[in-house]
């Protein structure tokens, strides 16, 4: 199954904010650049294979969750499969992450395990849903 590439998003973001991003030295899905009043947006673009009960999931860490909580406009592009993308600000996926929804292994560490379903996302512990459509940057207002 075809999943976008992160390149293929960051050309689409670019167009559509009207900014330049550069890769974050050293992260290898983090994208960041300044708006025309010169604030950092940043921009990270995790990807998923569809799994068998019919979403996606992507793991975020507390080191990344720190690197988007620390710029005010993050984004986030969950790519999935197929061919779907999922364009949101981090700031309203924040309050669905909290301490008692961590999960914790070896690999990652502490970081949340986030659910990606066909119309909206689900952070692993909490039962609440964030809606989403996917492929719509109109979706993705500036603040």
């Amino acid at each position: 199954m075809e999943t976008p590439t992160k390149e293929k998003i960051i050309s689409e973001l670019e167009r559509h904010l009207r900014l330049d991003l550069f890769q974050v030295m050293g992260k290898q899905i983090f994208y960041s650049g300044r708006d025309g009043y010169g604030k950092e947006v940043l921009v990270c673009t995790p990807y998923s294979r569809l799994h068998a009960q019919g979403n996606g999931w992507i793991d975020l860490t507390t080191i990344q969750f720190a690197m988007l909580d620390k710029v005010h406009d993050s984004i986030l592009a969950f790519r999935v499969e197929p061919n779907k993308v999922y364009y949101f600000h981090f700031r309203d996926l924040k309050p669905y992450m909290t301490k008692e929804t961590m999960v914790y292994n070896k690999h990652e560490g502490d970081h949340w395990k986030i659910y990606v379903w066909p119309n909206y996302i689900q952070v692993l512990g909490n039962e609440s849903i964030f809606r989403m459509r996917p492929n719509n940057l109109d979706d993705l207002k500036t603040h």
